[in-house]
């Protein structure tokens, strides 16, 4: 197979990630590298499990700055560290927390909102009815109102697993277990970790950090009661709002293109076909070239009614402008008169297969026309001889047809996704239909909302155009082209 050129370019993004090149080849799946092992392992969740859990320290987290945070996650692993049964501080999530006696309990919340800035931000725990030991914590707390813009801020800042809010909060939840004696390293390592995030290498210790604060002993089952309680009281008690998102501006400009000119332009095409019509006899090749021309040119100016080229019917309409590229330059790189007719039997056999299936099995639906059909199945040959081909008309997929045709690219660029919004598969269909909720304490998840979406037509009129250089090079003296000001001469 025919390897695309761009396969070992850098990503444009920048992002960190296995490259297309890299993916592995499995049957009919391109798999990754983590993805060949995802059976074997147990998944964790820091957003969806382990950041509910620590949401306390996440609020101290984004209360001020780094150093602030820092700051109060020290004096809290100093209070572990110095304390008399420090190994009953292994776990400080809020499960953790609520399983300690009483009175250490006590000691270790009270010991937490001591500081007034900090007490305060954390007075929004008390918004939860599900909250581990709440008892303890609304005692404790000061009788203040909450912000609920702290605890958004919070999920916001740390939902990111790798951000550096999170990271901060996974840094003091390791270091408990590791002072209080229950994950042990080499004192090296301990003393660089509690140095963080001012000494050593951080693009080292970072990932050290996270990586080890996922480990979790794989024979204890994990009690996920107030994480999915956290996540179903946030998502019950708060609305879904917008995301607000800067996107990049639209740089490309599409041609400028109206139904008058695409009239105006199917006028000529037609015109061009009474010049070189030259025999009322079935002409193959003739009426292939400017049918597929004029199918085409249609199918533009239906995309060119209002909203089609923002919305779901633009997608499709581009598909079948590619699909019909892609032949038709295969058509005339073969340019044999026995595949000329291959194609159009394919069509007619089509036409005998449904008038058949309407005439014996089923009434036909509403959109079927059927003495046109019958008309198409028997205008050329007499049924009878005509066969119905089940496969492909060439007996190639339109991937290998593009690749033998030099059009590789156009089909990289537009089949794929495109075929999606016909199939009706998830992605195109998370598009166009939903949104990402702008509210962090739902954890970005989508909601129904109809929206546009970037407008297809200058993509389609590129396609267009292709066609339309292969209708000039097969019947020359056509020179008509779609440009930035309308119809005009190439």
């Amino acid at each position: 197979m025919p390897k695309s050129k761009n396969k070992r370019n850098k990503s444009r993004s920048g992002k960190n990630r296995t490259s297309l090149h890299d993916h592995k080849k499995v049957g009919k799946q391109l798999q990754s590298g983590f993805a060949v092992v995802a059976d074997k392992v147990t998944f964790s969740s820091w957003s969806n499990e382990r950041l509910p859990e620590m949401i306390w320290a996440a609020i101290i987290r984004v209360i001020d700055d780094q150093d602030y945070a820092i700051e109060e996650f020290l004096r809290i692993l100093s209070f572990i560290g110095e304390h008399g049964e420090k190994e009953q501080f292994s776990d400080i999530s809020l499960t953790g927390i609520s399983k300690l006696p009483e009175e250490l309990r006590g000691q270790f919340i009270g010991f937490i909102l001591e500081n007034k800035k900090t007490a305060s931000a954390l007075v929004v725990l008390s918004l939860f009815d599900n909250l581990p030991a709440r008892e303890t914590w609304v005692k404790l707390l000061p009788k203040e109102e909450p912000d609920i813009s702290v605890l958004m801020n919070a999920v916001g800042f740390n939902l990111p697993h790798q951000s550096q809010e999170a990271t901060d909060c996974r840094w003091l939840k390791l270091m408990a277990r590791v002072i209080s004696g229950k994950f042990h390293v080499p004192r090296e390592t301990a003393e660089t970790w509690l140095g963080y995030p001012y000494k050593g290498d951080l693009r080292e210790i970072r990932p050290f950090i996270r990586a080890s604060e996922l480990a979790e002993n794989p024979l204890v089952e994990r009690d996920l009661t107030w994480p999915n309680a956290f996540w179903d009281e946030a998502w019950r008690n708060s609305p879904c709002f917008a995301l607000m998102e800067e996107k990049e501006p639209i740089i490309a400009e599409a041609p400028f293109v109206s139904r008058a000119d695409v009239t105006s332009l199917l006028n000529e095409i037609e015109s061009h076909w009474s010049n070189t019509h030259s025999t009322t006899a079935i002409d193959a090749r003739h009426d292939a070239v400017f049918g597929i021309t004029l199918y085409v040119i249609r199918v533009l100016d239906e995309m060119l009614g209002v909203g089609i080229g923002t919305g779901i019917l633009g997608r499709l309409g581009l598909r079948t402008i590619l699909e019909a590229h892609i032949s038709l330059r295969y058509l005339l790189d073969k340019d044999d008169p026995e595949l000329w007719k291959k194609w159009r039997a394919y069509g007619a056999g089509q036409a005998k297969l449904n008038a058949l299936r309407f005439d014996e099995l089923m009434d036909p639906p509403k959109h079927i026309n059927q003495s046109t059909i019958e008309a198409i199945a028997g205008e050329d040959l007499w049924e009878e001889f005509l066969n119905i081909e089940l496969g492909s008309w060439s007996g190639l997929d339109l991937r290998r047809i593009s690749e033998r045709t030099g059009v590789k690219d156009a089909y990289d660029a537009h089949y794929s996704w495109t075929s999606g919004y016909s199939h009706g598969t998830w992605g195109p269909v998370r598009e166009s239909c939903f949104e990402t909720c702008g509210n962090p304490l739902h954890r970005l998840h989508r909601y129904p909302k109809q929206q546009s979406l970037p407008d297809i037509i200058s993509d389609a009129c590129l396609l267009v155009n292709s066609i339309l250089d292969d209708l000039d090079k097969s019947y020359p003296g056509f020179s008509r082209r779609i440009t930035n000001s309308g119809i005009g001469d190439k």
